[in-house]
């Protein structure tokens, strides 16, 4: 069983995120806020990070890379999602960052499910 987090401002995805997770036996935390999403991080410790790129406040783009700044948190995979559509150069940009892969808003439950199978230990 892994333990991932997600770090959107959208209810209604985390809500679905948790769901979906439950049912593949994996533990899920959810922060609504990057700042949010980084006392969790330092809190525990965390098998996949799933972030929004569009979350008030802080980004997800500056918690990308808080997290790959971080000696404890730089190994662990972070998956960017995002509403913005993958031609916006935003993507090339997450990934030269560290993330390891772009899923463009809404994502699917067989995408999300395909992810978490990837990162699996």
């Amino acid at each position: 069983m892994g333990q991932i987090l997600f770090v959107d401002d959208d209810t209604d995805s985390l809500a679905m995120y948790v769901k979906a997770v439950s049912l593949a036996n994996h533990q899920a935390d959810i922060a609504s806020s990057a700042l949010e999403g980084w006392d969790l991080i330092k809190k525990n410790s965390y098998d996949l990070i799933f972030v929004d790129l569009n979350i008030p406040g802080v980004s997800g783009y500056e918690l990308l890379e808080k997290i790959q700044a971080d000696r404890k948190t730089k190994k662990t995979p972070v998956i960017i999602i995002s509403a913005m559509p993958e031609e916006s150069g935003q993507v090339d940009e997450v990934l030269r960052a560290g993330a390891k892969l772009f899923l463009e808003k809404p994502v699917a439950l067989d995408d999300l499910y395909s992810v978490i199978e990837q990162f699996e230990g």
